[in-house]
């Protein structure tokens, strides 16, 4: 459920400065025939744009701004790292000595090449 709260604010986030356009879409003939400044000059072909370049501008407007307001200090350090210690697990780490001598014989392999025989490259005929 938490999840899904999340998803649905994100998403209002997300598409929240294209409402005017929305709302332009929606609202088209009644933009175009009664809030449109240029209806009375139909060779601009306006048919509303002029609406919808001031609610743009408007969204814009409150997006810059500042959430939380004007009185925050300039001189003031933002911290930058967040540390949130996460629960440590239960995990044993002791093992059996015969455990740790089966592994101990690992290091004293050698690698060889078996490849002695081959004087000679094959030939392509």
């Amino acid at each position: 459920m938490k999840s899904y709260v999340i998803l649905l604010v994100a998403t209002v986030m997300l598409f929240k400065p294209l409402w005017p356009v929305a709302e332009y879409i929606m609202n088209y003939d009644y933009i175009k025939d009664v809030l449109c400044e240029n209806k009375d000059r139909p060779m601009m072909n306006c048919d509303g744009k002029c609406y919808l370049a001031k609610m743009l501008a408007k969204e814009a407007e409150k997006h810059e701004k500042n959430p939380f307001g004007e009185k925050q200090s300039k001189t003031e350090i933002q911290p930058l790292v967040y540390l949130e210690f996460l629960p440590q697990l239960g995990v044993n780490f002791d093992f059996e000595k015969s455990s740790l001598q089966q592994t101990l014989f690992i290091e004293s392999l050698t690698s060889t090449l078996l490849a002695h025989d081959i004087v000679q490259p094959p030939e392509l005929v």
